[in-house]
């Protein structure tokens, strides 16, 4: 008698249980395979009756999924008891559970999706100041201070003594010049004065033109962060997601969408951006 035959007469209730065991495991992995459905459909639009692609779908917190074709086609494998959600841009989710007439075979089902409609806020454009008008308005403060504080240009001006010409003698006086010293000095302090008048015009004139400026820039940041606010807000983005309080804040974080996009996007690309970065937040970056 061989080694094998001792060993199987002395462990043969062993043997039995183990292959039994092997048994139901092969049972339960088969059955485990065999549950899962292939579901394959369409998905066109509610109105036109047209198919729609680049529609995802997927199941609730797992990682299955699939896209539509350009013809509106899908196929995806699942459990009987999934249920599926279908979302693209533009259109309002729709969730699908498998009837029980349709859990045996290979199911084919087709969806209808509807268009979502967005109602925008209305924006308010406002251009900029006239700037002959914000000219007047800083000439007419300039001149109120000049009245509430006159400068007085000959205050310090040297008085000049009558000049009288000698007898008999011819005098030539020429463009700030005199006989006298006292003359010259008076002629010289008013050229002083006027000088240093158009000085202070021309210094005038330039704080004016940097104040225009100051003003215009001032009031172009503030129309373009108005109207950057009024594409891109939790309003506009609640509507368009569904999100509500602490979720549609980290929503709005995790966008991150610059403020360049916001202003040159079309409505379309907007919506396109949101729904995109909505799409990951809910099924893969948090998962």
């Amino acid at each position: 008698m061989c080694y094998c035959d001792v060993f199987t007469q002395r462990n043969g209730g062993l043997l039995r249980v183990l292959w039994l065991w092997f048994a139901v495991l092969c049972c339960l992995q088969s059955q485990g395979q065999s549950s899962l459905i292939d579901v394959s459909g369409k998905v066109i639009d509610a109105d036109s009756l047209t198919p729609i692609a680049s529609v995802y779908i997927y199941v609730p917190d797992t990682e299955k999924g699939a896209i539509t074709n350009e013809n509106g086609f899908f196929s995806i494998s699942i459990n009987p008891t999934d249920t599926l959600v279908f979302s693209a841009v533009n259109y309002l989710p729709q969730v699908f559970v498998l009837p029980d007439s349709l859990k045996s075979g290979r199911p084919y089902i087709e969806i209808a999706m509807t268009l979502r409609t967005i109602e925008l806020q209305e924006v308010v454009v406002k251009g900029h100041l006239n700037p002959e008008a914000v000219r007047r308005y800083l000439d007419n403060v300039n001149k109120k201070r000049k009245e509430e504080n006159p400068p007085n240009i000959y205050r310090d001006k040297p008085q000049s003594e009558p000049i009288t010409k000698p007898a008999g003698r011819k005098q030539t006086v020429s463009l700030g010049t005199s006989t006298r010293p006292e003359g010259g000095a008076a002629l010289e302090g008013a050229l002083t004065g006027l000088a240093n008048l158009f000085n202070k015009r021309a210094q005038q004139q330039k704080r004016i033109a940097a104040l225009i400026e100051a003003q215009q820039n001032r009031e172009a940041q503030e129309a373009y962060l108005e109207f950057i606010n009024s594409r891109f807000n939790e309003d506009v983005v609640s509507e368009a997601t569904g999100l509500k309080g602490t979720e549609l804040r980290e929503f709005l974080e995790y966008c991150n969408l610059s403020n360049e996009f916001i202003y040159y996007a079309s409505e379309y690309e907007l919506l396109e951006a949101i729904f995109s970065r909505y799409y990951r937040f809910m099924n893969f970056d948090r998962l």
